[in-house]
């Protein structure tokens, strides 16, 4: 959508700069500022190719600089969209370079690729893919802190657990009844090895889970737009902002329109109702939080910040008659701390390549190819504490057996997927599944049957895997549980190759 947006800067005093000559762009969004703060990454639309692109700016004047470029016409049309700095000369973007539709919706696929800016004088390379999400990953934004990528992926998987033939159902009507999973949730993505697993959300609920536009905070904690339509599509209703606690805890809403935590809970929700929207959070280093809000319930969006805790709302700057989105303080980030293997996670092959520190930071980053990993649960029946999210694992079941699916896209057809059973393998006597060969870069989950072949099920439904993960090649994935909620139980260390 080209809505004829401009980049402007405001200074200290107030005053705005308009930083890109008048006529030079259709539309821009999403500005990044580098860690240095001298230069703004931002996603343009010009007059002579009416795509998004990617464009970096010197702060100081002057210095458009071209970072993405058309992908190959055969390919159809491409947008590169939600720029963002993870290395000094290194971004991250979205892009719906993959050419797939979503599963729930005819709307293209997003996924986040890397790139290097080109010096000047130079030609762009060529952008490199780190995710294979299967209906969508976007929004990413840099943990200086961490050094990770926090971004958001669209959760949602088509094929419905059932106990026929397949296993499988699209049809509702055929499926076991279950939670139906349809929303933007916050994830993150380790730099060295590429390894995603979900950062945060309030487990208790499928609102607590969503997480939009993550921002963030100096403590780790996230804050991220929520909305009354948790897939966003259609259309996303009401939206406002949480705090997400870092890892997984209980989310605290500070601006916004106020909705239901459960489907059809009618009181407290924002249903009927105009409500006041908030969207596009941003981190400040005193740590308040820069927002776009809509107190009015008008939809005439301005610039706000307020504390943490949502107090302390104050109007920044409000333009009649324009919506102002995607504000970035232009302030230097530190430096980025070492990266740690996520627990978990164990290379099975030496896997490391130019530019890349295994275990560390570095401007380069390992992107999902052709290869396998090793898919590892230590027990698909462990089970979480009483009273906790993670609680209500299937009961132990002899002769047990963990499917393994994969979904082959059909781009030209909308919830065209084929679903693939790339192999059906015994559970061990105490739980344990340690299945290697597993193909990389694709979709795929897993569902949990007995020796008749019927879906067991837990205390919230059936143990089948509701939305659609991907393995990095080389790596081993390690996990315990299959149920709501097993993603937050701890993996006990275990033996690496070659140590006792």
């Amino acid at each position: 959508m080209v809505t004829g947006g401009r980049l402007l800067e405001r200074e200290p005093d107030g005053r705005l700069r308009e930083l890109l000559a008048p006529g030079a762009f259709v539309d821009v969004s999403d500005p990044s500022v580098s860690r240095d703060a001298r230069r703004v990454a931002f996603a343009g639309v010009t007059p002579t190719d009416r795509a998004w692109r990617i464009w970096v700016l010197d702060l100081a004047g002057g210095g458009l600089t071209p970072v993405t470029r058309a992908a190959d016409p055969a390919g159809g049309r491409c947008d590169d969209l939600d720029p963002c700095w993870i290395g000094d000369s290194t971004l991250c973007f979205a892009s719906t370079r993959d050419a797939w539709r979503a599963q729930y919706a005819d709307l293209p696929v997003t996924n986040l690729f890397v790139v290097t800016v080109p010096a000047a004088g130079s030609e762009a390379g060529e952008p490199r893919q780190i995710t294979a999400e299967r209906n969508g990953a976007e929004e990413p934004a840099m943990d200086w802190h961490r050094g990770r990528i926090v971004f958001s992926r669209w959760w949602f998987n088509a094929h419905r657990p059932a106990n026929t033939a397949s296993g499988l159902a699209q049809d509702a009507r055929e499926a076991i009844p279950a939670d139906s999973v349809n929303l933007w949730q916050t994830m993150e993505l380790t730099l060295s090895l590429g390894r995603e697993r979900l950062a945060a959300g309030d487990l208790r609920t499928r609102r607590g889970e969503m997480g939009y536009q993550p921002a963030v905070l100096a403590d780790g904690s996230i804050a991220a737009v929520y909305a009354a339509n948790l897939g966003m599509s259609p259309e996303a209703g009401g939206t406002g902002i949480h705090l997400l606690p870092p890892r997984f805890g209980r989310a605290t809403r500070l601006a916004g329109a106020i909705v239901a935590g459960r489907a059809g809970d009618v009181y407290g929700s924002a249903g009927g109702l105009a409500p006041p929207s908030a969207c596009s959070p941003a981190a400040l280093p005193d740590g308040r939080v820069l927002f776009s809000y809509s107190p009015g319930a008008r939809g005439d969006l301005g610039l706000f910040v307020m504390r943490r805790d949502g107090s302390g709302l104050t109007r920044v700057l409000d333009l009649p008659g324009t919506l102002e989105l995607d504000a970035v303080p232009v302030v230097r980030q530190p430096e980025p701390r070492p990266e740690t293997m996520p627990r978990g996670d164990e290379l099975e092959v030496p896997h490391a390549i130019p530019g890349t520190r295994t275990g560390g930071v570095s401007g380069d980053v390992i992107h999902p190819r052709p290869g396998t990993f090793r898919f590892h649960d230590l027990d698909v029946f462990a089970d979480g504490p009483p009273g906790s999210p993670a609680h209500g694992a299937p009961p132990r079941t002899a002769c047990a057996r963990l499917r393994f699916f994969a979904t082959l896209a059909r781009p030209a057809s909308v919830t065209g997927d084929t679903a693939v059973l790339l192999r059906e393998v015994p559970v061990g006597p105490a739980g344990e599944v340690n299945e290697g060969g597993l193909p990389a870069a694709a979709p795929l989950f897993e569902q949990l049957v007995d020796a008749r072949g019927r879906v067991l099920m837990g205390a919230h439904g059936p143990a089948h895997v509701a939305g659609l993960n991907a393995g990095v090649a080389g790596l081993t994935t390690r996990c315990v549980g299959c149920h709501l909620g097993h993603s937050t139980l701890p993996v006990p260390e275990t033996p690496r190759a070659g140590r006792p």
